[in-house]
């Protein structure tokens, strides 16, 4: 088994191979592998899709429980300024955004793969997306430095484009909703947080600066489940801890050890995920500041990470173009039958399709580290 799928990844590596679709001998549940980079995934919020970003303007959907692809591939952009930089479901699950370089974000329906509408554009490239609670509000942080607030009914903006006229505090790597839909978190490119209050178009409290020798541009931002607190990913290789509500650190940061690029809290809060450049996704108790495990290896440096709406998977994708997802379930192992299918094609020629049907009974488990009110 093991010689037969050496020598089939062996033929594809010197093809133009674009995605297949693995089970990972090393006991992660399934890993989705496309030749260009991914920037953004999410789970649908019935926790049976999973979408991807990639950096060649394409977003794909694969099935959960069946790993394989789902619909067609959906176009954001294409060219070198076409490349998505993230995704989301709205959380009716009605809709998928797709945010790209050139400026646009594109929205569908999930199930037919169809636009719901015309795309959002704007003129600089989108970094992020995040979806108001009621759905009403898609907000999103550009290479700008600006946020724009969409109206979904309408396609127009609400209100004034969002911009801090106290510096400048370069493009907008991340954003998010608060969960009462008030706030939207904003991590910059020079290392500043601000809560921008979606009523009053101002920003909310104190602008967010890690402490002094502090480096890097925060890279992502996630509200925990009951916004208590908000999670920021830094480039100097930390995690910070803030309580929104005082704009003060819960605890010191995070050690992580290598630029943060995503970050993402469980359903249930009592897990914070982190993605960084060292190609790992940590696991950390946002109540102690402990990691609860060791690191789960990707590939290359890791872009985007997600939990499933019930808490029981864990995505994680990198610049290589791999998705690989975990069980955080508290079994032991469990039984997986799974299907590698690696094609290759060179010339407008197929030259080779092979599937190597496996079984593997480890799946990882993430918990102990061993195989087995926004505007109307």
């Amino acid at each position: 088994m093991a010689g037969l799928l050496a020598a089939a990844v062996a033929a594809v590596a010197g093809s133009s191979a674009t995605e297949s679709l693995a089970i990972d001998p090393a006991g992660l549940v399934t890993a989705v592998v496309s030749s260009a980079g991914v920037k953004g995934v999410a789970f649908s919020p019935d926790g049976k899709l999973l979408a991807a970003g990639y950096g060649d303007g394409t977003v794909r959907l694969w099935e959960v429980a069946t790993n394989q692809a789902y619909g067609p591939v959906l176009r954001a952009g294409s060219g070198p300024q076409g490349g998505v930089n993230g995704v989301m479901f709205s959380p009716d699950g009605s809709l998928l955004a797709g945010a790209d370089a050139s400026g646009a974000i594109r929205l569908w329906d999930p199930i037919t793969g169809q636009p719901a509408a015309s795309p959002l554009q704007a003129d600089s490239g989108v970094n992020g997306v995040t979806f108001s609670p009621d759905v009403g509000v898609l907000a999103a942080g550009y290479g700008d430095g600006t946020i724009r607030l969409w109206n979904l009914a309408t396609g127009q903006m609400y209100g004034p484009v969002l911009r801090d006229g106290s510096g400048t505090p370069g493009g907008v790597n991340g954003v998010a909703f608060s969960p009462d839909g008030r706030l939207v978190a904003a991590g910059y490119a020079d290392g500043t947080v601000r809560l921008w209050d979606v009523v009053t178009d101002q920003v909310h409290g104190p602008v967010l600066r890690e402490g002094p020798g502090s480096r890097g541009g925060v890279n992502g931002v996630a509200f925990s489940p009951d916004g208590s607190l908000l999670a920021v990913g830094y480039g100097d290789g930390t995690v910070q801890l803030w309580d929104p509500s005082t704009g003060q650190p819960s605890r010191p940061p995070l050690p992580v050890g290598s630029a943060v690029d995503a970050v993402a809290f469980s359903p249930d809060g009592k897990l914070l995920a982190s993605a960084d450049a060292n190609g790992t996704v940590g696991l950390w108790d946002p109540a102690t500041g402990q990691a609860t495990r060791s690191p789960l290896p990707v590939g290359s440096a890791v872009d985007a990470v997600a939990f499933s709406p019930d808490g029981k998977l864990l995505a994680g994708a990198d610049a290589n173009g791999t998705v690989k997802v975990w069980s955080t379930a508290g079994d032991e192992s469990a039984g997986l039958d799974g299907r590698i299918a690696l094609a290759a094609a060179g010339l407008g020629i197929a030259l080779a399709v092979v599937a190597v049907a496996i079984t593997t009974r480890a799946i990882w488990r993430a918990s102990a580290g061993r195989p087995n009110p926004g505007r109307k």
